[in-house]
């Protein structure tokens, strides 16, 4: 008996991010077409070493993340795709500076690649390289995913190989990124050095990159393969209309999608799938009369096919991977990346990365393993798909309001601490919709029909943020909720992040963090995690001393200071003053005796670095 095909081997997102042992994240560069808060504290934490799987981990090493990895790591995202799910703790608006908005207008094309590069070194300042391709966007997503991981060394090694396109595409992210210690030609320079190994069986052919206004090659060539497979959850008219001209060379032809997806087509596009076998991974009843059941996207043409993926807590297809292959014998041609099969894709509209590569056995049955998990579309459901019906229509309008606020120019004044948000022009909204705003950290107000402005009220420091929350309700239609960026004038206080962070931490957490700087090692994780507020009204540590850091804690350090030669009693010292002194202003929440203890501590440190750190 023939064994099933096996599926590709599993990995955890987030795991993969996580820095080799005895390295450190030197830049982390992403790029998604929408992200998740949660998603981006919990990627910092794994940068960092710390955190776990799920985005979790506690609120010091938060803390200790964005001091290490602030000028490190950038998230280049499509403008007006950042989540604003249910859950949103308030220290996530310091996120806002890791954050490059790409002002895409997505009536027309989108920023829809899925990457992340990342350079980790040791102690020598050698580098070692992860690269990330795939389908999977910057959220908690479930959905089925695909990625190829690459790691790189400018040593040969046995198995590597040097991979065309990596230069390009990390210019490319890091001219978006700006960040500060990254020059984006060095960089290209020192990617064409790098030797890659890839997964074992295959060969990496190139990594493309492109962006609005690029000429990709197409995913499919003419040939005369014995099997060709698609997978996309969105398709449109163009594309599916020629993909049976392209493929007509190949009597076996695949694609696997979605019901709503086929929902789209017209008459063009479901003729040039006249000779695919159709298969979905939403399954329809046997006579298809539950179809208008399986949850609605807004993908049409000339309209993005993206906005689905963005939209926060939608009940997604299952299928969200995106593949082109061509099997002939033993071989396997795969292009796999963020790449849909449609037109705003493959046209250059979009921007878009993409992998070709070669494999054998195991990844034929990995392509196949998914192929096998997917239900075959009967003709009679696919003649009896209805067209576009009322609510289609609504929710399509919705999104058109979306795109309007995410082109219209907007500003944040603040006068001290007095915030208003305005525009050039009053947003022009349907008469059945109400739109609200505020600032992340703080309560929505409606902005009112005709009005320019909106007045936010008043922000203290630790809450100051230019990330911006939008809700938009339109009729019987469940809210849409997102943030986006938005300029701010005059700038916010440069001490914005240490005010945050001590309002953030308890004086537990900050003593935890403390002591992780000094022992060089993770805290043992008393604290609550990151995205967890705290509940009002819940008691507090009560003392400083309750944890008994103290004199004997710096000396400890400064003896495996001397043996080690580490320099962790220069990193307190650089931010303890700081931070201390920014958890007695904000700490409104100190008791007397915290205050006295904190106060002690900034003394017998004080001490310390006057005869330790001169020794």
């Amino acid at each position: 008996m023939k064994k099933p095909p096996k599926d590709f081997p599993g990995q955890a997102f987030l795991e993969l991010l996580r820095p080799p042992k005895l390295t450190r994240t030197r830049f982390a560069l992403f790029a998604a077409y929408s992200a998740d808060p949660i998603v981006l504290g919990g990627t910092l934490l794994n940068l960092h070493a710390r955190g776990r799987d799920s985005a979790g981990g506690n609120k010091s090493d938060f803390a200790g993340a964005i001091e290490a990895l602030r000028d490190r790591v950038r998230f280049i995202v499509q403008r007006g795709r950042i989540h604003r799910g249910p859950k949103l703790p308030r220290i996530a608006a310091v996120l806002d500076q890791f954050v490059i908005e790409m002002p895409y207008r997505e009536r027309l094309n989108s920023w829809h690649p899925k990457a992340a590069l990342i350079c980790y070194e040791d102690d020598k300042s050698h580098c070692f390289w992860r690269l990330w391709i795939g389908s999977r966007n910057l959220t908690t997503s479930r959905d089925l995913d695909l990625g190829l991981v690459l790691d790189g060394e400018s040593k040969r090694r046995k198995g590597s190989q040097a991979i065309s396109g990596i230069d390009a595409l990390g210019a490319t992210l890091a001219r978006e990124a700006k960040l500060p210690d990254l020059d984006p030609d060095t960089l290209a320079d020192e990617l064409k050095t790098v030797r890659w190994i890839a997964p074992e069986g295959t060969h990496v052919d190139s990594i493309d990159l492109w962006t609005r206004g690029g000429e990709p090659a197409p995913p499919l060539a003419a040939s005369k393969a014995g099997k060709i497979i698609i997978l996309s959850p969105f398709l449109c008219d163009t594309f599916a209309g020629a993909l049976g001209g392209i493929t007509a060379g190949c009597a076996d032809r695949t694609l696997v999608t979605t019901l709503p997806a086929m929902r789209k087509l017209g008459a063009e596009g479901r003729a040039g799938l006249s000779g695919f076998k159709l298969l979905s991974l939403a399954a329809p009843s046997p006579d298809g009369s539950e179809a208008d059941e399986v949850p609605i996207d807004t993908t049409c043409e000339p309209a993005t096919d993206e906005e689905d993926e963005g939209r926060a807590g939608t009940a997604h297809s299952g299928l969200h991977a995106k593949l082109f292959a061509s099997i002939t014998g033993n071989r396997i041609d795969i292009v796999a990346g963020s790449a849909n099969a449609t037109d705003r894709a493959w046209s250059g509209r979009n921007a878009e990365v993409a992998a070709r590569l070669s494999g054998g056995a195991a990844e034929i049955d990995g392509v196949l393993a998914v192929v096998g998990s997917a239900t075959p579309i009967a003709p009679e459901l696919l003649e009896g798909l209805p067209d576009e019906g009322e609510g289609e229509a609504s929710e399509m309008q919705l999104e058109q309001v979306r795109w309007m606020l995410a082109d219209m120019p907007l500003t944040l004044r603040r006068d001290g601490k007095l915030f208003t948000i305005e525009g050039e022009q009053a947003p022009t909204l349907p008469a059945s919709a109400r739109l609200e705003v505020g600032l992340a950290t703080m309560v929505m107000h409606p902005w009112e029909g005709g009005a320019r402005s909106v007045a936010l009220g008043e922000v203290p420091l630790s809450l100051q943020t230019d990330l911006v929350q939008f809700r938009l309700v339109m009729g019987d239609l469940p809210a849409a909720s997102w943030m986006m960026r938005v300029p701010i004038s005059p700038m916010i206080e440069g001490d914005r992040d240490s005010a945050a962070i001590s309002r953030f931490l308890s004086v537990a957490g900050l003593q935890s963090w403390l002591r992780e700087m000094l022992e060089g090692e993770a805290g043992a994780g008393a604290e609550d995690d990151w995205d967890v507020e705290p509940v009002c009204g819940a008691r507090r540590r009560e003392s400083w001393k309750h944890d008994g850091f103290a004199l004997e804690d710096i000396l400890t350090a400064w003896a495996k200071e001397q043996m080690q030669k580490t320099d962790a009693l220069k990193r307190v010292d650089a931010m303890l003053d700081r931070y201390v002194a920014a958890v007695l202003a904000h700490g409104e929440h100190l008791s007397k005796e915290d205050r006295a203890d904190l106060r002690a501590l900034q003394e017998t440190w004080g001490v310390a670095r006057d005869v330790l750190l001169k020794k």
